[in-house]
């Protein structure tokens, strides 16, 4: 999911954000706003229609409209610019909902904007035109080709080295400094899977290999190529082989008895 640009996303209002101590993010369900934060410092916490989402100083992040957000604790007191805007979400190669920018090149710019809102709040045009300056700023900054096809290798290469472990996808949106969704769209359109499925496909490939070359039980395969539920691990094999394990591994002892 990307943010639009057809029809261009509509200003509503801009200011800077400084938490207080003990204070949290606001719990809310927008129904048309959307929220687009630029971290300052610190790390912001807050749950969006019930996934954490956690940001730390230089990441930006659209808080799409239509999704419940609710607060949660927070350590220490951060800051951010934030700007509330209408628009419109597309699965496009537009600007991703999250992302990392560089704070000496645009903080000029969201202090131009700050303070034209606050003496000038009545001229849409022109409090428009700065808005679209900082999203073409996020935008310019955002991964091309080459950068997508480096990220979706590192994100491969680390679930290949992982695959047994529990890995989330918001842990390696959040290692990476991307939104889930667009990490799962880009290596979708990479490798043709999600990255969930890659991960199922080199357990499998690894439960296979040790069908045909261990004597290693079917619970004990499956526990060690991650699964803690058998069950699971049965129908995702069935799912990738066609067949289950116990019938691969009589499979292959017959083939070995007959060379």
């Amino acid at each position: 999911m990307t943010l639009n640009f057809s029809p261009p996303p509509e200003f509503l209002a801009c200011s800077t954000k400084i938490f207080a101590p003990g204070e949290v993010h606001v719990t809310r369900l927008c129904d048309r706003m959307s929220v687009l934060i630029l971290m300052r410092d610190g790390v912001l916490r807050f749950r969006e229609d019930g996934e954490l989402v956690e940001l730390g100083a230089g990441e930006y992040y659209v808080q799409r409209h239509g999704l419940f957000q609710e607060g949660v604790p927070l350590e220490k007191p951060p800051s951010y610019f934030y700007i509330e805007f209408q628009g419109a979400y597309s699965e496009a190669e537009n600007l991703p909902l999250r992302g990392r920018f560089q704070g000496d090149s645009l903080e000029p710019l969201l202090s131009s904007f700050e303070e034209l809102f606050k003496s000038h709040p009545g001229n849409p045009f022109l409090l428009n035109a700065y808005m679209n300056r900082v999203f073409s700023e996020l935008w310019a900054g955002s991964p091309r080709r080459d950068a997508q096809e480096h990220v979706t290798r590192l994100i491969r290469n680390d679930l290949r080295a992982r695959f047994a472990e529990q890995i989330r996808l918001e842990e390696i949106a959040r290692r990476f400094g991307y939104d889930k969704d667009y990490l799962t769209r880009v290596f979708k359109k990479q490798y043709g899977i999600t990255p969930h499925q890659y991960q199922i496909q080199i357990r499998m490939e690894h439960a296979q290999w040790l069908l045909d070359h261990t004597s290693l039980s079917v619970k004990e395969i499956a526990y060690s190529v991650g699964y803690q539920d058998f069950s699971a691990f049965y129908r995702s094999f069935r799912n990738t082989a066609g067949y289950s394990p116990q019938q691969r591994r009589r499979l292959m002892g017959a083939s070995s008895e007959s060379e």
